[in-house]
């Protein structure tokens, strides 16, 4: 509802109580008036009768005539008119009442309301029979009370007026008060629709429902805009993740192309070239192959997808995934977890063979980034909290710069850029790492500085909470 509309209504409704109100007034007031004026009427008639019983019908006659107050007619039993005199001034008396002799025969006893006639005012009449048969007729003119209701009414309406005009602006002031705050929420609204996705609604009223809804609106905006920037960030980093993927595939795919254009042109004349070709269309098949096979990974990660969780011993795997590492790299100088305090087993709900990713992810990455370094892994119990198994893996190597360290995790990034091209890292296999942490409800951080080696630290929940030693 508009705020016009709003104050026609109320305007209307306030209009209807003072007329109906002012037309009870004007009914009671005339009422009040014509009883007054019929109670002298009965006065001097009830004079009038009694003067004609104890005296002459002369002296009746001056009495009445001295009444100019009032016009007096006496008819007699056939009707015809003996005596008239008319109320007013005697130089200037109002018209005659519109009362022919039968109504005065048909009215005795009664007092009743005539119409004027020329023009003049209605007239208020009573009727009485003297002694010797004739009728008396007094009437009484309500020009005063017509006068009177006139004056009342035009005051009635100046008040209407006034008070509407009063009213008017003190019920605009209150409904402007009033619906500020909605106003200023749909200024809101509106602001927003246009793009202005950091207005919000201003807390300026105490009224609780309204402070309320403008709380909710303004957590519901908060929501909104993270979900939209989550959104656009989303989008942002599919479209980011297709052009790297895009750029990676295409190095392979064009030796590929290369050596098979080369192979189909005859260009290899002998068994050596032939081999030399197909051993490289081999292995960029197999980069291309563990390429996708990582996006893969990270994909199904994305999408929460993978087998069935079981209960898997952290110590145990990793222990496994650093024998596995150091069988296949021996030259790598590496320090595996202790057995732990009493052998303690630290379960978490995972995948078997994500935890193995997770680590040879891990130790592949220090062994790409600080050859010849030192390598130290150790499993144990969080210090701060009991339900968390803390992995650590320690290098002595290079370190990194803290640029490299706050872009480590993401996909593609790849520090090193003049060796990217000519080995197998992918800038995948940390990202690979984070996710597998975050899937199983963990978390991972690094901690590097310039010739001060790396440590990356992984944080998982425990299935259960370690058993107390002893």
């Amino acid at each position: 509802m508009t705020r016009r509309r709003a104050l026609a209504l109320i305007f209307g409704a306030l209009a209807i109580v003072f007329v109906i109100g002012s037309i009870v007034t004007i009914t009671g007031t005339r009422d009040q008036l014509i009883d007054g004026i019929d109670d002298d009427l009965h006065s001097e008639l009830d004079l009038a009768l009694q003067f004609y019983d104890s005296f002459s019908r002369e002296f009746l006659d001056e009495i009445v005539i001295t009444q100019n107050a009032l016009t007096t007619i006496i008819i007699d039993d056939l009707g015809q008119v003996e005596f008239e005199s008319l109320a007013g001034p005697v130089r200037d008396p109002l018209p005659r009442p519109d009362l022919p002799s039968s109504r005065i025969i048909d009215r005795v006893g009664q007092t009743f309301t005539v119409d004027g006639t020329d023009g003049g005012p209605d007239f208020r009449v009573t009727v009485g029979q003297l002694d010797d048969g004739r009728y008396l007729a007094l009437g009484a003119p309500l020009d005063d009370v017509r006068t009177t209701l006139r004056a009342l009414a035009r005051t009635l309406l100046i008040t209407l007026f006034a008070m509407m005009a009063v009213l008017g602006a003190i019920f605009w002031m209150l409904l402007r008060a009033t619906l500020r705050p909605y106003n200023d929420l749909v200024d809101t609204a509106e602001g927003i629709a246009a793009g202005d996705m950091d207005r919000r609604a201003e807390r300026t009223t105490s009224n609780v429902e309204i402070t309320r809804l403008t709380r909710s609106l303004n957590t519901m905006l908060d929501r909104l805009q993270v979900s939209l920037e989550e959104r656009q960030a989303a989008e942002q980093r599919v479209k980011q993740f297709a052009a790297d993927a895009s750029h990676e595939l295409r190095t392979p795919i064009t030796t590929i192309a290369g050596y098979s254009e080369l192979y189909l042109s005859g260009a290899a004349t002998d068994d050596e070239s032939v081999t030399k070709q197909m051993t490289r269309i081999n292995s960029e098949a197999g980069r291309m192959g563990r390429l996708v096979q990582a996006l893969l990974t990270l994909t199904r990660l994305d999408h929460d997808e993978g087998p069935e969780l079981q209960r898997v011993d952290v110590r145990t795997a990793v222990s496994t995934a650093v024998a596995d590492h150091h069988a296949a790299d021996p030259d790598m100088v590496l320090a595996g977890p202790d057995d732990g305090p009493g052998g303690d087993r630290l379960e978490v709900l995972a995948d078997p063979d994500a935890i193995q990713q997770l680590m040879a992810n891990l130790l592949g990455n220090a062994a790409r980034h600080a050859p010849g370094a030192a390598v130290t892994v150790d499993v144990a119990a969080d210090d701060d909290r009991t339900d968390v198994v803390v992995i650590t893996v320690s290098d002595d190597g290079p370190g990194m710069a803290p640029e490299v360290v706050d872009k480590i995790f993401d996909r593609f990034y790849r520090a090193d850029t003049t060796r990217s091209s000519s080995s197998d890292s992918f800038g995948l296999g940390l990202p690979i790492v984070a996710g597998i942490a975050e899937s199983i409800g963990g978390s991972i951080d690094v901690v590097s500085e310039p010739g001060q080696g790396s440590t990356f630290t992984v944080r998982l929940p425990l299935a259960t909470p370690p058993a107390s030693a002893g």
